[in-house]
Protein backbone atom coordinates (compact mmCIF):
# COMPACT_ATOMS: atom_id res chain seq x y z
CA UNK A 1 0.00 0.00 0.00
CA UNK A 2 1.05 3.27 -0.51
CA UNK A 3 2.41 5.55 2.33
CA UNK A 4 -0.75 7.49 3.59
CA UNK A 5 -1.25 10.18 5.26
CA UNK A 6 -3.48 9.90 8.53
CA UNK A 7 -4.06 13.73 8.69
CA UNK A 8 -5.64 13.05 5.08
CA UNK A 9 -7.31 10.41 6.21
CA UNK A 10 -8.96 11.74 9.43
CA UNK A 11 -9.52 14.83 6.94
CA UNK A 12 -11.60 12.56 4.80
CA UNK A 13 -13.36 11.04 7.55
CA UNK A 14 -14.09 14.61 8.48
CA UNK A 15 -15.63 15.78 5.58
CA UNK A 16 -18.00 12.28 5.20
CA UNK A 17 -19.51 13.51 8.60
CA UNK A 18 -20.04 16.71 7.05
CA UNK A 19 -21.80 15.82 4.17
CA UNK A 20 -23.64 13.33 5.85
CA UNK A 21 -27.69 14.38 5.76
CA UNK A 22 -28.80 15.90 9.11
CA UNK A 23 -31.54 14.19 10.98
CA UNK A 24 -33.84 16.81 11.93
CA UNK A 25 -34.60 17.81 15.43
CA UNK A 26 -31.69 15.89 16.98
CA UNK A 27 -28.59 17.21 15.95
CA UNK A 28 -27.26 14.32 14.25
CA UNK A 29 -26.11 13.28 11.18
CA UNK A 30 -26.43 9.38 8.95
CA UNK A 31 -23.47 8.60 7.94
CA UNK A 32 -22.94 5.35 5.33
CA UNK A 33 -21.59 2.29 7.64
CA UNK A 34 -19.84 0.80 4.65
CA UNK A 35 -17.91 3.90 3.67
CA UNK A 36 -17.39 4.91 7.50
CA UNK A 37 -16.33 1.24 8.25
CA UNK A 38 -14.05 1.26 4.53
CA UNK A 39 -12.35 4.65 6.28
CA UNK A 40 -11.34 3.36 9.42
CA UNK A 41 -10.29 0.04 7.96
CA UNK A 42 -7.59 2.38 5.80
CA UNK A 43 -6.83 4.35 9.03
CA UNK A 44 -6.04 1.40 10.49
CA UNK A 45 -3.65 -0.01 8.05
CA UNK A 46 -2.42 3.24 7.95
CA UNK A 47 -1.21 3.66 11.84
CA UNK A 48 1.49 1.36 11.73
CA UNK A 49 3.06 4.08 9.02
CA UNK A 50 3.35 6.13 11.48
CA UNK A 51 4.48 4.57 13.95
CA UNK A 52 7.21 3.13 11.91
CA UNK A 53 7.73 6.90 11.14
CA UNK A 54 8.21 7.60 15.21
CA UNK A 55 10.31 4.45 15.70
CA UNK A 56 12.89 6.01 12.75
CA UNK A 57 12.72 9.38 14.79
CA UNK A 58 13.52 7.38 18.00
CA UNK A 59 16.79 5.39 15.78
CA UNK A 60 18.05 8.81 14.44
CA UNK A 61 18.15 9.98 17.98
CA UNK A 62 19.88 6.71 19.52
CA UNK A 63 22.21 7.17 16.47
CA UNK A 64 23.63 11.25 17.17
CA UNK A 65 23.71 9.92 20.61
CA UNK A 66 26.02 7.53 20.09
CA UNK A 67 27.99 9.59 17.47
CA UNK A 68 28.55 12.20 20.29
CA UNK A 69 29.49 10.29 22.66
CA UNK A 70 32.16 8.74 20.32
CA UNK A 71 33.19 11.89 19.71
CA UNK A 72 33.43 13.43 23.40
CA UNK A 73 35.28 10.06 23.66
CA UNK A 74 37.74 10.85 21.10
CA UNK A 75 38.12 14.62 22.18
CA UNK A 76 38.76 13.11 25.59
CA UNK A 77 41.43 10.73 24.50
CA UNK A 78 43.17 13.67 21.96
CA UNK A 79 43.02 15.65 25.22
CA UNK A 80 44.69 12.99 27.63
CA UNK A 81 47.33 12.45 24.73
CA UNK A 82 47.99 16.40 24.42
CA UNK A 83 48.22 16.01 28.49
CA UNK A 84 50.88 13.27 28.83
CA UNK A 85 52.95 15.15 26.79
CA UNK A 86 53.13 18.39 28.04
CA UNK A 87 53.99 16.37 31.94
CA UNK A 88 57.72 17.46 31.60
CA UNK A 89 57.29 21.10 32.70
CA UNK A 90 54.77 21.69 35.77
CA UNK A 91 53.32 24.72 34.48
CA UNK A 92 52.80 23.46 31.13
CA UNK A 93 51.13 20.28 32.92
CA UNK A 94 49.52 22.85 35.26
CA UNK A 95 47.68 24.25 32.59
CA UNK A 96 47.48 21.32 30.31
CA UNK A 97 45.44 19.63 32.92
CA UNK A 98 42.93 23.05 33.12
CA UNK A 99 42.82 22.42 29.37
CA UNK A 100 42.35 19.28 29.47
CA UNK A 101 38.86 19.86 32.17
CA UNK A 102 37.72 22.48 30.04
CA UNK A 103 37.61 20.21 26.73
CA UNK A 104 36.12 17.07 28.71
CA UNK A 105 33.52 20.01 30.29
CA UNK A 106 32.85 21.12 26.55
CA UNK A 107 32.49 17.75 25.29
CA UNK A 108 30.12 17.02 28.22
CA UNK A 109 27.81 20.07 27.41
CA UNK A 110 27.84 19.56 23.64
CA UNK A 111 27.03 15.77 23.96
CA UNK A 112 23.85 16.50 26.38
CA UNK A 113 22.82 19.42 24.12
CA UNK A 114 23.23 16.72 21.43
CA UNK A 115 20.83 14.66 23.41
CA UNK A 116 18.51 16.95 24.56
CA UNK A 117 17.79 18.26 21.29
CA UNK A 118 17.37 14.43 19.74
CA UNK A 119 14.80 13.78 22.68
CA UNK A 120 12.95 17.03 22.10
CA UNK A 121 12.68 15.85 18.00
CA UNK A 122 11.27 12.58 19.19
CA UNK A 123 9.03 13.67 21.76
CA UNK A 124 8.08 16.76 19.37
CA UNK A 125 7.36 13.55 16.86
CA UNK A 126 5.80 11.40 19.15
CA UNK A 127 3.71 14.27 20.27
CA UNK A 128 2.32 14.55 16.65
CA UNK A 129 1.88 11.19 16.23
CA UNK A 130 -0.27 11.17 19.54
CA UNK A 131 -2.44 14.25 18.72
CA UNK A 132 -3.30 12.41 15.01
CA UNK A 133 -4.14 9.20 16.42
CA UNK A 134 -6.67 10.77 19.30
CA UNK A 135 -8.06 13.11 16.66
CA UNK A 136 -8.45 10.08 14.37
CA UNK A 137 -10.10 7.87 17.76
CA UNK A 138 -12.37 11.13 18.40
CA UNK A 139 -13.53 10.73 14.33
CA UNK A 140 -14.04 7.21 15.01
CA UNK A 141 -16.14 7.28 18.28
CA UNK A 142 -18.15 10.12 16.95
CA UNK A 143 -19.21 7.78 14.49
CA UNK A 144 -20.02 4.92 16.51
CA UNK A 145 -22.10 7.13 18.51
CA UNK A 146 -24.03 8.96 15.37
CA UNK A 147 -24.72 4.95 13.98
CA UNK A 148 -25.85 3.87 17.56
CA UNK A 149 -28.00 7.10 17.96
CA UNK A 150 -29.63 6.16 14.59
CA UNK A 151 -30.02 2.88 14.89
CA UNK A 152 -31.88 3.60 18.52
CA UNK A 153 -33.96 6.12 16.48
CA UNK A 154 -34.52 3.55 13.93
CA UNK A 155 -35.48 1.11 16.68
CA UNK A 156 -38.22 3.61 18.07
CA UNK A 157 -39.39 4.27 14.75
CA UNK A 158 -40.11 0.74 14.30
CA UNK A 159 -42.23 0.32 17.40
Amino acid sequence: MNRVNLLVLIDQLETLVEKAPEVPLVGKVLVDADELLDLVDIIRAAVPEEIKRAEAVSSERERMISEGQEQVERMIAKAEEYAAKLVSNSEIYRQAEEESKLLLEESKRRAQEMQLGAEEYALEKLDELHEVLSRALSEIERGQEALRSRNQSLDRSEI
